[in-house]
């Protein structure tokens, strides 16, 4: 069940056609059980930005980035790399719950799959405020600034996610927008609790 160029193409090509709230976005995802599957594959497409994320990561703790030295520090490499796993299947999982608690068991697989894959999407967008950052293109506050503006961003796309995949009304899909988020961001602070 490998990816393939064609099905990453689609997908972010569906991906940015619901970001621009076009429904017909979703018909580009494969929503079978193969393709069900596959869509955790794209966890694939987000380790250039998870590099980054723990570039990042090293500068706040002081440890440098020169070279090869992102492995020289195995725990904190593979903490970082355990908690990106953990964060991109946290939520589809959570939602198993919701959608039987609702009826909704059917809207379940083209919601993670679009889930899946806008998250991605979404990861690219995210890399750009700590990667204007990091090369020193942009203050901390300009990129915190940024990264509010690309929050909002990707709230408005999960909330049409929502919207077009489980046919929920305005109101529940911006409250799974707030839950996604609040596990995201649960998560994280665990994350740099643990590893601290």
């Amino acid at each position: 069940m490998l990816l393939t160029a064609d099905e990453v193409s689609r997908s972010l090509r569906g991906s940015w056609q619901l970001l621009q709230r076009q429904a017909e976005g979703i018909r580009l995802f494969d929503v079978s059980y193969e393709g069900f599957w596959r869509s955790f594959g794209a966890i694939v497409l987000t380790l250039p930005v998870a590099v980054v994320a723990l570039a990042s990561e090293r500068i706040q703790r002081g440890l440098g980035t020169e070279g090869l030295r992102l492995a020289d520090h195995l725990g904190l490499t593979l903490s970082f790399a355990l908690a990106h796993v953990v964060l991109f299947c946290a939520f589809p999982l959570l939602m198993i719950g919701f959608v039987r608690l609702m009826g909704l068991e059917r809207a379940y697989v083209p919601f993670v799959v679009a889930h899946n894959w806008t998250n991605a999407f979404l990861a690219f967008v995210f890399a750009v405020p700590m990667a204007l950052v990091m090369l020193g293109l942009a203050t901390p506050g300009l990129g915190a600034f940024y990264a509010l503006a690309f929050m909002v961003i990707a709230a408005r796309l999960r909330w049409f996610v929502a919207r077009v995949t489980l046919g929920v009304s305005g109101g529940l899909a911006a409250a799974l927008v707030v839950a996604d988020f609040a596990v995201e961001i649960g998560l994280a602070t665990l994350f740099d609790a643990l590893t601290g």
